[in-house]
């Protein structure tokens, strides 16, 4: 139990050594989800990006390498994460192409109607008021702005018993309506499997 719930701790904010190993093993594990979670995207020249809780780098990296945005932003709350953000988008960083913040998803340091894209990944779990983030993200998207998230599937946190140690898990029922009450349109959902995380959902909505 100690053992689970310091490792429920660090998924949820990185810190330390330990803490930096496990971003590395995150980039790897979460491949699938954060390349669908690009694929949804549906990058456009010209975008400006927002990721929620960048973590080890991983979906950034793949934006970045599209060469598609104008620019690109994340924020998390890890200190740890900002260093190693910054250390490995020193070139991008310097050019202004990217920028790494360390602050929290219920409060987004991004003005009004700033992004035309904003997604997140296995970050859900840890938000300690969904609907505020979910309006802090409608705050700052762009009209027909489009928003995207990437989540476990409940059964598979229960299973793997994370629910016990402050995840919060949702259906993908939970997640369209939380959406839909925040002012998204054109809500849907894309699922898929992996190896690692199972079945897992990417529920996606643009700003009306």
């Amino acid at each position: 139990m100690v053992i689970k719930s310091f490792l429920a701790k660090q998924l949820g904010n990185p810190s330390g050594i330990f803490g930096r190993f496990l971003m590395k093993l995150l980039n790897r594990e979460n491949a699938e989800m954060n390349d669908l979670a690009l694929e949804q995207l549906n990058l456009q020249p010209e975008d400006y990006v927002l990721e929620i809780g960048f973590g080890g780098g991983y979906l950034m990296d793949k934006i970045a390498a599209t060469q598609i945005p104008s620019c690109i932003v994340g924020i998390d709350p890890s200190i740890d994460s900002l260093q190693v953000g910054k250390k490995k988008f020193n070139k991008q960083i310097a050019q202004g192409y990217i920028e790494v913040k360390q602050a929290s998803a219920e409060s987004l340091p991004c003005c009004h109607r700033f992004f035309d894209k904003v997604c997140t990944v296995n970050t859900i779990y840890f938000w300690s008021d969904t609907k505020s983030v979910l309006h802090e993200c409608y705050r700052v998207l762009k009209q027909g702005g489009k928003l995207v998230i990437c989540y476990n599937s409940k059964a598979f946190l229960e299973q793997t018993e994370l629910t016990k140690y402050g995840f919060t898990a949702y259906e993908v029922e939970d997640v369209e309506l939380l959406m839909q009450d925040s002012g998204f349109t054109e809500i849907a959902t894309t699922s898929a499997h992996s190896a690692g995380n199972g079945l897992f959902h990417c529920t996606s909505g643009i700003v009306g």
